[in-house]
């Protein structure tokens, strides 16, 4: 019978130390599997061990095994609950059983495992079942060499400390890939809206470009894809506003803006609207930047705005600039002039811009806009 809760402390040897401070820092599955498997193989007489997760019922979907050396070949490693999920049924949120414990209660366990494993070459295994709320979200498999007797006090210690640790790992890791998921789908909507969107670190590292910003900073930079960083052209004077802001008692940690004037190309601006998150000076935040070419005139389109921002998602980078100047209610030949295109090809597009959004001339596509 395996008894946990009344085991002792385990003491670690040097040589497991390691592996257990990597269980502790593990921030994936993939070097959570590494250092659990690694920290077992030295510490128990272990046949083979499987990390079953990603559970459906009682089904894995997901594993991560190992067989130790010296294994005979042709083994099967554990891909299913199904010799223990009669048990689990009969035990909700049981945390560690094993196969002998199931067996006692569970007259035709030895027929499931021999057909799931007819000559398995260990005796015992020893599962810990990991939970979110009541749902089985996990399971460590540790098979037993079958030659071996009892384990010992010392190594039942090992398996207590190992559970609480791989449950707060993997818990952790959990949290983890939940936050990565969330901005994995943040960063996806981001990316294809028409706003020329960029995050920056501290340090004025960009940690996220849409690909509006991307157009943009090429614009500004022909070496903007090389080291993905911003453009000199804005960095630069963006870094002496942000300096500035921090020598004052208003920080910008609200929303402000500059316009920046290219050094090498003169008539190109650029208006910057900063977004700093709070801290305790500028240097210390961070920053959400919107660009924008900046004209003489204020844009009649806001293309940040919660109503405009779908419609102009439904057209592409050129169309949009073009929708734009039509909502401001310059002519095509002006248009044309502006964005260096042929008037024909301004109509064809102005016809485009039409029929996505739905209205029949150019006073319908200003009031849509504006």
């Amino acid at each position: 019978m395996l008894m946990l809760d009344n085991s002792g402390t385990f003491a670690y040897s040097d040589h497991a130390i390691r592996e257990r401070a990597g269980l502790v820092k593990s921030l994936d599955m993939a070097s959570l599997w590494q250092s659990c498997s690694a920290l077992i193989s030295k510490v128990l007489p272990c046949h083979s061990c499987s990390l079953l997760f990603d559970i459906d019922g009682y089904q894995p979907n997901q594993g991560r095994h190992l067989l130790t050396e010296g294994r005979e070949d042709g083994v099967r490693l554990a891909t299913s609950l199904d010799v223990a999920a009669p048990y689990l049924d009969a035990n909700p949120r049981i945390r560690w059983y094993t196969f002998s414990q199931i067996a006692s209660q569970d007259a035709h366990a030895s027929d499931r495992l021999k057909a799931q494993n007819p000559t398995p070459g260990w005796r015992e295994f020893i599962h810990f079942a990991f939970w979110e709320d009541s749902r089985l979200e996990a399971v460590l498999s540790i098979r037993i060499l079958h030659d071996h007797g009892d384990l010992t006090e010392s190594q039942l210690s090992f398996l207590k400390d190992l559970y609480y640790l791989l449950d707060a790992s993997l818990q952790r890791i959990r949290t983890l890939e939940s936050e990565r998921t969330r901005q994995s789908a943040l960063e996806s909507l981001l990316y294809d809206l028409p706003l020329a969107t960029i995050l920056l670190e501290e340090d004025l590292t960009p940690c996220f470009v849409s690909q509006e910003a991307r157009r943009l900073c090429r614009r500004w930079s022909d070496d903007f894809d090389k080291d993905d960083a911003l453009p000199r052209a804005i960095e630069e004077p963006l870094r002496q506003w942000l300096e500035a802001s921090a020598g004052s008692r208003d920080l910008p940690l609200g929303k402000s803006s500059l316009v920046i004037g290219h050094h090498h190309r003169p008539g190109h601006r650029l208006r910057v609207e900063v977004s700093s998150s709070p801290a305790g000076n500028a240097r210390n935040s961070r920053h959400l930047l919107i660009l924008a070419p900046d004209v003489d005139d204020d844009s009649v389109v806001d293309a940040s705005s919660p109503r405009v921002l779908p419609l102009l998602n439904c057209l592409s980078p050129s169309e949009r600039k073009v929708a734009a100047l039509v909502a401001e209610g310059l002519r095509n030949e002006v248009i044309a002039q502006r964005l260096f295109r042929s008037r024909k090809t301004v109509e064809s597009q102005i016809s485009s811009i039409f029929r996505k959004l739905n209205v029949a001339n150019r006073t319908q596509l200003a009031r849509l806009l504006n």
